[in-house]
């Protein structure tokens, strides 16, 4: 699927230079790893729910700490 009509970006190119790159990438790091940058803007907000998206699956959520619970006699 093409995410970026102006530079012909696929959804591939796009995960594929966001997986070779650090995790808190930005927006404009996926363009320039291309040689390109945002023209109309429509795609932006695709490319950086990716972006998320994939942050989410690196970055493990904190864990929650269990409450001590004493039992009394």
């Amino acid at each position: 699927m093409i995410v970026c009509s102006c530079n012909v970006l696929s959804d591939a190119q796009v995960r594929s230079a966001i997986a070779s790159e650090a995790p808190r990438l930005r927006v404009s790091r996926v363009y320039a790893s291309f040689g390109c940058t945002a023209q109309c803007g429509r795609c932006v907000r695709t490319i950086k729910d990716m972006l998320e998206e994939i942050s989410r699956l690196v970055t493990p959520e904190p864990r929650v700490k269990a409450p001590n619970f004493v039992e009394h006699p």
